[in-house]
């Protein structure tokens, strides 16, 4: 990376839908410039201690600085295995990289 994006946008992420068959994971990126494109991806389930197949889940634009990551049947979190979907998350601007973050979320369902 020869330019840098400074700061790095933060990010922040709403559960839009969650059941045993789907999550519906939105990112949203505080301060994100328009002329910046946004690349990536999720990944998991991580656990620790447990062994799972990983399965890489692509970013996709919504609108603005929203972007959507779709999880079939997700592993829940839980205190007891708090399973993650993590990946990096790359910024670029005019063809080139200018930044990179990690994000990671688990996902838990609400008590009623």
């Amino acid at each position: 990376m020869t330019s840098s994006l400074e700061p790095l946008p933060s990010y922040q992420t709403h559960i839009r839908a969650l059941d045993s068959t789907r999550a519906d994971v939105r990112i949203f990126f505080v301060d994100l410039s328009p002329e910046v494109e946004v690349r990536g991806r999720l990944m998991g389930p991580r656990c620790p201690g447990v062994s799972t197949i990983e399965v890489a889940y692509p970013l996709r634009h919504v609108r603005g600085a929203e972007y959507q990551v779709l999880i079939p049947e997700p592993n829940l979190w839980a205190p007891e295995h708090p399973f993650r979907y993590e990946g990096p998350v790359e910024f670029w601007r005019g063809g080139e990289a200018v930044g990179r973050i990690n994000v990671s979320v688990g996902l838990r369902m609400e008590k009623a």
